[in-house]
């Protein structure tokens, strides 16, 4: 092995192991291209971290739109919704691949909310005791 290949393997590990410690982070590493290393390493943020503006459907004023505020830290998610009359604190927060799942407490009532991602937007329901509910988001840029 050579002195090269050895430094490469080198930093390679300390840009993992940054990246193990680091706060919400995945590593993306692009393969060889005709046989040739390539070494760009991009480091891009986790999928659902982030500010999402949102919407829902056919509920009161007060609560058809606001802020989906979603943080990670050592792989623990938390969600919080902010309304035009307070702040919401989620539960029951489960991240799989692509899809979102929460429970938030609304004047008493549980509301199970499921988000499906598709890029920088989301669609999905929320689960109420007054029925299913459409909503649909925007990441903030």
């Amino acid at each position: 092995m050579t002195f090269q290949m050895k430094t490469t393997f080198k930093n390679f590990g300390l840009i993992v192991l940054f990246l193990i410690f680091s706060n919400g982070y995945s590593l993306e590493i692009c393969n060889t291209l005709n046989g040739v290393e390539i070494s760009e390493i991009a480091v891009k943020k986790s999928k659902w971290t982030g500010s999402w503006d949102y919407t829902v459907q056919d509920v009161p004023v007060e609560y058809s739109s606001g802020v989906l505020h979603i943080s990670k830290k050592k792989k623990v998610y938390t969600v919080k919704l902010e309304l035009p009359g307070g702040n919401l604190p989620a539960n029951n927060i489960r991240v799989d691949k692509n899809k979102l799942t929460f429970s938030v407490d609304i004047e008493g009532s549980i509301v199970d909310v499921a988000l499906i991602m598709d890029g920088d937007s989301f669609k999905g329901e929320s689960n109420t005791p007054d029925g299913i509910f459409m909503l649909q988001g925007n990441r903030r840029i």
